[in-house]
């Protein structure tokens, strides 16, 4: 069942979305916004090795594989920012002594990937029944060579943008969970850019009511 949703109100990307694409997960998602499409696969609460277990939390470890296959800083960059999302997002001390995995995968860059893996991270989760005390939506957007900001750029608009801007924001009150940057830009672009970005993140939030409803309709 493949959901999807034209997000040209706020001139964002329109997204499309399939649940349990995976059958040997736990939880997963195929995430696509316009052009750039990620899968994500959630394993656990799973028994790991006495070595790993922390005793009041879960153990989190997040795989990113990238198209080409080999590892790179901007790589391991990534894995990061959606580790450090998941952490605060995940209730794991209702998971003592245990372990979750997330393995992303880039399909298709044409601008917007580490949005679109986040997106794709939350979907997974819901998927896989992990409590959380939050859902995360994230909203990417670039400076121009004129100063603008631009949200959700195309990979021409990253090409020469002065720089990149990715926010992720929770769905309770639109707080600031995490953000990564790249480039120049004065203050006061960047809280322009944090409250677009922060505006544009009700979109994402309103995605995720339309695809849990259809999916909770099918089951």
């Amino acid at each position: 069942m493949v959901v999807e949703n034209d997000l040209n109100e706020f001139k964002l990307k329109p997204m499309k979305c399939e649940l349990n694409f995976l059958s040997k997960s736990d939880g997963s998602a195929i995430l696509s916004q316009g052009q750039t499409v990620a899968v994500v696969s959630v394993n656990g609460p799973l028994d790991i090795k006495t070595q790993s277990q922390n005793p009041y939390n879960s153990t989190l470890e997040v795989l990113f594989c990238s198209k080409i296959g080999r590892t790179s800083v901007a790589d391991r960059c990534k894995e990061n920012v959606i580790r450090q999302t998941c952490e605060a997002a995940i209730l794991g001390s209702l998971y003592p002594r245990t372990g979750i995995t997330v393995t992303v995968q880039e399909l298709e860059d044409y601008g917007g990937l580490l949005a679109c893996c986040l997106n794709c991270t939350c979907l997974a989760l819901l998927n896989s029944g992990v409590s959380m005390q939050y859902l995360f939506a994230a909203v990417s957007c670039v400076v121009d060579e004129r100063g603008d900001v631009v949200l959700d750029p195309t990979e021409q608009a990253l090409a020469t943008a002065r720089a990149r801007l990715t926010f992720v924001f929770d769905n309770r009150d639109k707080s600031l969970v995490t953000f990564f940057t790249d480039g120049t830009f004065s203050r006061d672009t960047q809280k322009e850019a944090l409250e677009r970005c922060r505006a544009a993140s009700d979109l994402i939030f309103g995605f995720y009511r339309s695809i849990v409803g259809k999916y909770s309709n099918v089951i």
